[in-house]
């Protein structure tokens, strides 16, 4: 009898918890309260009282395209589908705003891939300056060569790699 007139009485189940005596309100005591409540009627209560209710949109990831769900309008708008998708897209390219233009190694691998021109190794990787100015990070002016073929364009074997090098920026260029 006391448990319904509290019910009555009450807008939500964490009142209901307050008022039977209840310190901590967790969802464990509330599923707890439920059960016991269930034979009385608690259509009145309310989750918030002042919630927005949000549309729900269906968006298109813009890394990975596929479709999700949004809430239209809310401050926390998601933009993509997931964390990986969001650290991507916020986290990595010009746009972040922890990108460095002088963080050259960063440059090159963004707009080329990371491995060698020549022979296509992957596993060590460094970033030449075709024109030899440190300074100049432009990604027209970073290629990716293993060490050796990096060696061969400072010495005097210059010459067998230079076409190899030629051409890929050439094909960069292009497209």
């Amino acid at each position: 009898m006391i448990l319904q007139k509290i019910v009555k009485e009450s807008d939500s189940y964490s009142e209901v918890a307050r008022k039977l005596g209840y310190k901590y309100i967790n969802g464990t005591v509330i599923r707890e309260i439920k059960k016991r409540m269930e034979q009385y009627d608690c259509s009145h209560f309310t989750r918030c009282k002042n919630r927005i209710i949000y549309e729900i949109i269906k968006k298109e990831c813009p890394v990975c395209n596929k479709i999700f769900e949004a809430q239209k309008g809310h401050k926390k708008e998601k933009k993509t589908c997931s964390y990986a998708c969001s650290n991507t897209y916020f986290r990595s390219g010009p746009d972040n705003g922890g990108w460095k233009e002088s963080a050259y190694r960063t440059t090159c691998f963004y707009y080329h891939k990371k491995k060698c021109v020549c022979c296509e190794e992957y596993k060590i990787v460094e970033v030449h300056h075709l024109d030899s100015n440190p300074m100049n990070n432009s990604c027209e002016n970073l290629i990716p060569l293993c060490p050796t073929h990096h060696r061969y364009w400072h010495s005097r074997y210059k010459y067998l790699v230079e076409k190899d090098i030629e051409n890929y920026i050439n094909r960069w260029i292009k497209p």
